[in-house]
């Protein structure tokens, strides 16, 4: 019986390098389920116990992806720290970075290169700790004793800057109608798609409230928020080169009048209320923006937990609040929801919730004004409807993933590509909805929930009780819903194809950034020499790793892509996710660099393109830095990055990418003010930079590389007016 199942076993196997993804998975589950209860053991013979008792006189079962720990991939030990974070004000400051962030895949490529063997990766050569099979691993740890890089020195965030008061603030200053105006409508305009924290109508109505009448004295909650706007305002137009009258003071003062006028030591006591939330709420959106991404944390923490103290993330009934205010709140909620979930990404810490937790419906995919209309487009029923498609999961299951393979100059992935006729708009009671902001932001959110359920399956403690196999599962399985999500986007935010139609231009580049994020994200785990960790993996196991690590490596390049090779910053700027673009291009570096380090390994012939990807990103990161701090040190780290791993491929970085040798530091009134006044580009006419359209320098389409392969393959009543939004 035992030859016979091993029998079965080999032969299953051998199958499963044959079939589709899904018939591989199912086979992989199966060994699985059957490997860990031991189903040999059920034979209770005499012979069968002679064998269990002499086979400790046989060799050791061969290490294959069955028998070793989900710790062998590039995450390494989950569950372990081998440094002190509190042991300097700047290690606190940085704080813990987990494996899914970019910063921790800086610090393995620099504890690489500072490695005197470079045969070792990722801390050295791993197949003895192995012997013991699952339970077996032990990490290297001759490298805590060497002076490696650590976390405080792999960073580029900002967090390390005090964020002091200045003097002589005036909490209740306003700027000018028209600078106001300014400023609130850029907001509306670049932030508030992405970030629908506050009801547009209801504010515009209170802020030109407020505006005509000089009487109205809003409480301090409300003009918080309304300097909230102002700053991360503010702090965009010095990104677009915005002329100075337009702005009137630095986005760091108006930040310090709102902490000023409701963030102050007794607002910690205060119980939680709507606006108070969305202070909070604009106050992680402005520390992420600025990079100072320990502290946005720590503010999101709180931003959620008020939210959950108001059931915010259930379904409300409450036959006594209107349809309208029910769906601000639920924007609320998933706009704050989005934000932990981002900022989990870019740490690698754990968020605060579940999504199983949550009980909110997703945003309807509808403009604002559609649901606060007196004319109601769609008649109830199908905004039910709308309800139920947009709660629903995030696109089909069915889609099979073909990553590239390792040893192919043509290494890109045949994805499907989503109809022309499909998708372009979501059925509504027999109608169409054209796209518009609503749905972007549903799509965005769907997008945030698999990411946040990928980290919790790829990247906590929990995967180390778990076989190489079981990742390798689950990495299918991602990849799938990865894919069905791309598959199911409108054409109009289908960022693979060339489009004609720019009028949704930015949420195209916030789509596609996030995408490449995920598949990065997803396929990470591979990314390493698993052949020295599992010495005896299957043929398939093989493929598979080499395939997934591939497909990261394509990620970055296509993320890169997705920006025009001559640098333009303000362009950019303009049609991209500017409050995390620098993680996102650091993402891609660290996963470029990764593939230098380890001469190319998994794509041997697109070192060039790698390269020059690498290069390119970088290039960016140079243009950035002027006006951008968090670019700045990006640019230090991956120049230094690039200087120290171009030999490894036999390349030299080019000069003028190079950091100086000598280390410039900007002050704190240059990182949070930004540039001087007289080094603004002011225009002679004056123009209103209030809506700041795309520059039409900026002709690059939204496609990357991946698309040439799509192309050729197919072709009371003051009182009240002032209560938060939904109240």
């Amino acid at each position: 019986m035992s030859a016979r199942v091993r029998e079965y076993e080999s032969l299953l196997q051998d199958l499963s390098g044959r079939v589709n993804n899904d018939d591989q998975l199912l086979i992989r589950t199966t060994l699985r389920k059957y490997a860990e209860s031991g189903c040999e053991d059920s034979c209770t013979t005499e012979s069968s116990r002679k064998r269990t008792a002499s086979s400790d006189l046989e060799t050791p079962e061969p290490l294959t992806e069955y028998r070793v720990s989900g710790r062998v991939g590039s995450t390494e030990s989950l569950d372990r720290l081998d440094e002190d974070l509190n042991r300097s004000a700047i290690s606190r400051a940085t704080g813990y970075f987990g494996k899914n962030s970019e910063i921790s895949w800086i610090e393995q490529v620099r504890r690489q290169e500072e490695s005197s063997n470079d045969s070792d990766e990722e801390g050295g050569n791993l197949q003895m700790a192995f012997d013991s099979g699952m339970d077996g691993f032990q990490p290297d740890s001759a490298k805590e004793a060497k002076n490696i890089p650590r976390l405080s020195e792999s960073t580029y965030h900002c967090d390390h800057m005090p964020l002091e008061l200045p003097q002589n603030v005036q909490p209740y200053q306003l700027p000018p109608r028209t600078t106001a105006d300014a400023l609130v409508t850029c907001y509306l305009e670049v932030v508030h798609p992405a970030f629908p924290i506050l009801g547009r109508i209801t504010f515009l109505k209170q802020y030109r409230m407020f505006y005509n009448n000089a009487n109205l004295r809003p409480g301090n909650s409300w003009m918080g928020i309304l300097n909230l706007i102002f700053a991360i305002a503010a702090r965009y137009s010095r990104l677009v080169r915005a002329p100075v009258k337009d702005i009137a003071d630095d986005d760091y003062t108006y930040f310090s009048r709102a902490r000023l006028l409701c963030m102050d030591s007794n607002a910690m006591w205060d119980h939680a209320e709507m606006q108070r939330i969305q202070v909070a709420g604009l106050t992680t959106f402005y520390l992420m923006a600025t990079n100072q991404i320990s502290r946005a944390f720590a503010m999101s923490g709180i931003t959620i937990r008020q939210a959950l103290a108001l059931a915010l993330h259930t379904r409300n009934h409450d036959p006594k609040l209107s349809d309208s205010s029910k769906e601000v709140r639920y924007r609320l909620w998933w706009a704050i929801a989005t934000t932990e979930r981002t900022l989990g990404v870019m740490t690698g810490r754990a968020t605060c919730f579940r999504d199983s937790d949550c009980s909110a419906p997703l945003p309807v995919p509808l403009e604002e004004e559609s649901f606060f209309s007196n004319k109601e487009p769609y008649d109830v029923p199908a905004v039910q409807q709308l309800r139920r498609m947009s709660t629903s999961e995030s696109g089909p299951m069915d889609v099979s993933t073909s990553a590239p393979s390792s040893g192919s100059s043509k290494a890109a992935p045949t994805w499907p590509r989503s109809s022309s006729t499909t998708n372009s708009a979501i059925p509504a009671g027999g109608k169409s909805i054209a796209p518009n902001n609503g749905m972007f932001f549903l799509y965005s959110s769907k997008l945030t929930i698999i990411v946040d359920d990928i980290l919790r399956q790829l990247y906590r403690p929990a995967v180390m009780n778990h076989s190489w196999a079981d990742v390798q599962g689950i990495i299918l399985n991602c990849q799938k819903r990865v894919e069905g999500w791309r598959s199911a986007l409108p054409v109009a935010f289908d960022f693979t194809k060339i489009q004609t139609d720019r009028a949704f231009f930015q949420q195209q580049m916030c789509l596609g950034f996030s995408y490449y994020s995920t598949l990065i994200i997803v396929n990470r785990p591979c990314l390493c020499k698993l052949d020295e960790k599992i010495p005896n993996e299957t043929d398939q196991g093989k493929e598979l790793d080499r395939t997934s690590a591939a497909t990261c490596v394509y990620a970055a390049r296509c993320m890169v892509d997705l920006l025009p090779n001559e640098p333009d910053p303000i362009g950019m700027y303009r049609v991209s996710p500017w409050w995390t673009v620098v993680h996102h291009l650091m993402q891609a570096v660290a996963v470029l660099m990764l593939e230098i380090s380890l001469r190319a390994t998994h794509c041997p012939d697109l070192i060039d393109e790698i390269f020059a990807a690498a290069e390119k990103a970088i290039g960016w990161l140079q243009s950035m830095s002027t006006h951008d701090m968090a670019a700045e040190r990006a640019w230090r780290l991956s120049s230094e990055m690039l200087q120290k791993g171009a030999p490894k491929v036999g390349r030299q970085i080019d000069e003028r990418l190079r950091w100086p040798r000598h280390d410039h530091e900007m002050s704190m009134q240059e990182l949070l003010q930004g540039p001087t006044t007289g080094s603004f580009p002011i225009n002679s006419d004056g123009a209103n930079y209030a809506k700041y359209p795309p520059v039409m320098s900026w002709e690059q389409h939204v496609f990357t590389s991946y698309d040439d392969y799509l192309r050729n393959s197919e072709r009371s009543d003051t009182q009240a007016q002032w209560q938060p939004d939904g109240h």
